[in-house]
């Protein structure tokens, strides 16, 4: 299976295949694009799967930034919480994110309010 970036050791952040780099440099509609592809991805994920699970670790970091969790597109808000709660299903009963600061962050209701 091919991925656009390389592995998570090195820090980089790997996305699924035919997903590029999300950022603020990719206009809204865009954003969500690559989104949809990226819960897609989470969705299809078993909780069994290590290799993805460490393979898109600095994805999930990623997306539980303040960028994303504080975006001021409600659709953007929307799937980033998909993934987050598809990140918690994967990756449990560990959870990626050690910070109590951004776990709270990720859970809390009003990220996905208008």
């Amino acid at each position: 299976m091919a991925h656009s970036k390389t592995r998570t050791n090195d820090g980089k952040i790997t996305y699924p295949p035919g997903v590029k780099e999300i950022s603020d440099k990719i206009s809204k509609e865009e954003m969500v694009r690559r989104l949809k592809m990226v819960v897609k991805t989470f969705m299809d994920m078993d909780q069994d799967s290590e290799e993805e699970k460490e393979l898109y670790l600095n994805l999930a970091l990623h997306l539980a930034s303040d960028f994303f969790l504080k975006h001021p597109d409600k659709d953007v808000r929307l799937l980033v919480a998909c993934c987050l709660a598809d990140i918690f299903r994967i990756y449990a009963p560990e959870a990626p994110y050690t910070s109590p600061d951004k776990l709270k962050a990720s859970t809390d209701s009003e990220n996905c309010q208008d």
